[in-house]
């Protein structure tokens, strides 16, 4: 049995460290020229051999154009790809090579198989990114155990140092092509994450392109040459670039020698030049910095130290910056370079309560008799760096909207569910959501994860069904979707399509866009048995619990028709919008005569006054609400005339009291609970509670 180590997959360098068995201290690997960390660069020779590492950076910096770096920058980007040697490759591809070399060359290292790893991205990688980078993981032939921000593991890692008082601090991680930035709160047994932010295209990369368009436009100044027409000088100016940061580290000034052609060139960069071309970028740093501590109402006060992680962050400017920010001095304890695999590592052998876990090299759970101490080990508690939401329609129907679902900065694993009103026809019964990260109103200035097909959603009598949607952040930060149909329980299947080319739909108005339904208009019959038991206090009562029933819907998609129904049936009030006329109309129930009897049906009139517009407009909903104190002399004749209205799409809800026959009322309602049985004093608030739900329908947000 193989063991499990972290691996801290970096834009610029990458890292593997495992657990020392016999001490329970953490340790990088070392690679075969006896470094911690290994250049995250490919090389694709034209035999189909693949350098990796330092040789594959060696190449780069020859100018050899089938070289390949930065590849994490462009993970889950569906756009980015790469044609080397006439196949091509997108980032998901670089990253498992990368992964599967550097997993080959730490089991020659130390003489053991690897099975499994947790494997570190930046903590403002999205859902896409983090998918990316598990596939990576096992098309190397890993078993991804999880995944884990790169703050985070640093967090883990600084719980080296030993210290038992509970301290806040700020995680400043700039490495060589994103930047995070963390606030922690560690104390002896466990390490709470309070939030997150960052910039998943911000990193040392940024610098040295600093440096590079310096060199560029000095020489151009010098000698009339643009050298980045050639892209194999732009290639090795990239790396002569990195070198001058790395050199100026330490010193204050640092002569370049450029040849290209007939010229040698000499150029000089100070410290301080450095500093000036590049400090725009530092003052992103910042505004994120500062930004988090707003966001989660802290200020510097509340800081106890700042952890630097990442190798781009031994530039003196950031050091600069941190003390001058923070008031004190970076924390120490904490190798840049080592620190994100080191926490890894920890992670990776410990499970959620801080036990270690049974791979270790064939070690088992901790026994009385046999304890493994796994130095740093914590509980940790993570959250999510980007809101979870999904495309909608604003409440008042003028804009497309990100409707946020789960806030950023939540506690992970996170759900929330909604449920959702669906008009299900016979077949092909679809319903289509578009998941966004991001904290932007506007769609389009968020990251649009997926399209999702919600499928098999069985027609329901009442054509009406309520699907419920949940959506999930698991503890690695991905994102998962599933939906249950209310009615039978049963767990709906999921398609994921891609996200179209054309998306500009969301920036116009709802309203003014064919095919794209607003909120649907709403029409409702209210059919009112007047036989002879019906005079006196129950038509009083029934009449109080109408009015009190229209005043809870909402004017404008709604319109209301009343039908009296006894020995024969009289329509009093034809579909209406205006409520005073319906309102009016209810007042003067009681002078309507249809007879004694129980001998009429409403339904086949009820049908008439409603089929023409469903005919015309899908997106009508239409109710036929029943209300009755007896039992119908002709049910069959009715139970067959409301079959007919619920074939049309038209819901039926049967409202008893009195002597009404309950079995009947189920018959002729749409579904079992449509068919209810009250009092005369709960009449009202049946009615209110039939009408709440029309109108959570008729105003509800419409899922895209």
């Amino acid at each position: 049995m193989g063991i499990i180590v972290g691996i801290d997959l970096g834009t610029t360098f990458s890292a593997v460290a495992c657990i020392d068995k016999q001490t329970g201290k953490p340790e990088v690997i070392k690679n075969c020229f006896g470094s911690v960390i290994t250049p995250s660069v490919l090389c694709f020779e034209p035999d189909g051999n693949i350098l990796y590492g330092q040789d594959a950076k060696n190449m780069q910096a020859m100018g050899d154009t089938n070289t390949v770096a930065f590849f994490k920058r462009s993970m889950g980007k569906d756009m980015f790809s790469v044609e080397i040697n006439g196949k091509t490759y997108n980032a998901t591809d670089f990253s498992a090579k990368l992964l599967e070399k550097i997993k080959e060359e730490a089991e020659s290292q130390i003489g053991e198989k690897i099975d499994a790893a947790v494997i570190t991205v930046p903590a403002y990688f999205t859902h896409k990114e983090r998918e990316a980078t598990i596939e990576a993981g096992k098309r190397a032939g890993l078993d991804v155990l999880s995944i884990i921000n790169e703050p985070t593991a640093a967090a883990i890692a600084y719980g080296l140092n030993g210290k038992d008082a509970e301290q806040t601090v700020l995680i400043y991680d700039l490495g060589g092509g994103t930047f995070d930035v963390t606030i922690a709160r560690i104390n002896k047994d466990e390490i709470d994450i309070l939030g997150s932010d960052g910039n998943h295209e911000l990193g040392g990369k940024d610098w040295d392109d600093c440096i590079a368009r310096y060199l560029v436009a000095e020489f151009q100044e010098r000698y009339g040459i643009d050298l980045s027409e050639d892209r194999e000088m732009v290639a090795s100016l990239l790396v002569t670039a990195e070198n001058v940061k790395r050199q100026l580290t330490a010193k204050d000034t640092v002569r370049v020698p450029i040849t290209y052609q007939s010229i040698k060139a000499n150029i000089e960069i100070t410290e301080d030049l450095f500093e000036s071309i590049s400090q725009f970028l530092l003052g992103t740093t910042k505004e994120l910095t500062e930004g988090l501590i707003t966001s989660l109402n802290l200020s510097w006060n509340n800081i106890d130290g700042v952890i630097l992680v990442g190798g781009s962050t031994r530039m003196r400017m950031v050091h600069k910056y941190v003390e001058n920010m923070s008031g004190k001095q970076p924390l120490s304890g904490v190798n840049v370079d080592e620190a994100v695999a080191l926490g890894a590592a920890i992670k990776a052998n410990t499970d959620e309560k801080v036990n270690v876990v049974p791979l270790l090299g064939g070690l088992m759970h901790r026994q009385k008799t046999n304890k493994l101490c796994i130095q740093g080990a914590k509980a940790v508690f993570d959250v999510t760096a980007h809101s979870l939401g999904m495309i909608s329609i604003s409440p008042d129907g003028e804009k497309y909207i990100n409707s946020i679902i789960i806030k950023k900065n939540s506690k992970v694993p996170a759900e929330n569910t909604k449920s959702f009103k669906f008009k299900t026809r016979t077949k092909n019964n679809e319903l289509e959501v578009y998941i966004l990260q991001g904290e932007f109103e506007r769609p389009l200035d968020n990251t649009i994860i997926n399209k999702y097909v919600i499928t098999d959603i069985e027609r329901v009598s009442s054509s009406t069904s309520f699907i419920d949607v949940t959506y999930q952040y698991t503890s690695n930060g991905v994102v998962e979707v599933s939906a249950v149909q209310q009615e039978n329980h049963k767990k709906l299947p999921i398609r994921i399509e891609p996200i179209p080319e054309d998306m500009d739909w969301t920036d116009r108005s709802p309203k003014d866009q064919a095919g794209n339904v607003e909120a649907p208009s709403v029409e409702i019959i209210l059919a009112v048995d007047l036989s002879g038991s019906m005079y006196g206090e129950p038509i009083e009562k029934a009449q109080q619990a109408m009015h009190d029933f229209v005043a809870k819907l909402e004017e404008g998609n709604t319109k209301i028709g009343i039908l009296a129904f006894a020995n024969k049936v009289k329509c009093v009030l034809p579909l209406d919008a205006d409520f005073y006329n319906v309102d009016n109309v209810i007042s003067k129930l009681s002078s309507v005569k249809v007879g004694i009897g129980n001998s009429a049906e409403p339904f086949t009139t009820a049908l008439t006054l409603l089929k023409g517009n469903l005919s015309e407009n899908e997106s009508e909903v239409c109710y036929i609400i029943v209300l009755t104190d007896g039992e119908w002399y002709h049910q069959k004749r009715a139970i067959s005339a409301a079959k007919k209205c619920h074939e049309a799409g038209i819901e039926i809800i049967a409202l008893g009291f009195g002597k009404a026959d309950y079995e009947f009322l189920k018959q002729i309602a749409s579904v079992d609970e449509f068919a209810s049985i009250t009092s005369l004093t709960e009449l009202s608030g049946s009615f209110s509670k039939i009408a709440q739900a029309i109108s959570d329908y008729a105003t509800g947000l419409k899922v895209m």
